[in-house]
Parts: C-alpha cells; sequence; structure tokens
C-alpha cells in the first residue's frame, strides 16, 4: 500500500513521487540561497577585501596578496 503512493498519478505522466522529489529539490536550493545570504553578510572570509573593516594580522608581517616563494 505505501510502496503505490508515489505511483499515483497526478498529471499526465506527472507522479506524487516526481512533484515530492522536485519540491524537496526547490526547498533545498531555496534554503542554501537563503543560508548563503546571511552568512556572507557577517563572515570576514567572504567579504571583500576593499572593505573599511581592518585586516587581521601580525604587524610586520607580508600581505597577503605577495607571493610566499
Amino acid at each position: 500500500m505505501l510502496t503505490a503512493v508515489p505511483a499515483v498519478h497526478v498529471y499526465g505522466h506527472i507522479t506524487l513521487g516526481l512533484v515530492w522529489g522536485i519540491l524537496q529539490c526547490g526547498l533545498f536550493v531555496a534554503t542554501v540561497w537563503v543560508y548563503e545570504t546571511r552568512c556572507t553578510a557577517c563572515d570576514p572570509v567572504e567579504r571583500p577585501r576593499t572593505s573599511d573593516v581592518p585586516q587581521a594580522g601580525a604587524p610586520g608581517a607580508p600581505p597577503v596578496d605577495d607571493p610566499w616563494r
């Protein structure tokens, strides 16, 4: 009985299982997008280097953009 539920036809060849899978994918993409928009605003690693926020580092250390080799 329970295995027949995803096979229920909703519209033409579209089944309930297919609709459920598409809804889950859409929900996943939406939650990732919301998470990324919230976290990039507060994560100092994601901020551009041109911001007015002072960069953390040891005094006398070479800047990050310099080649290390």
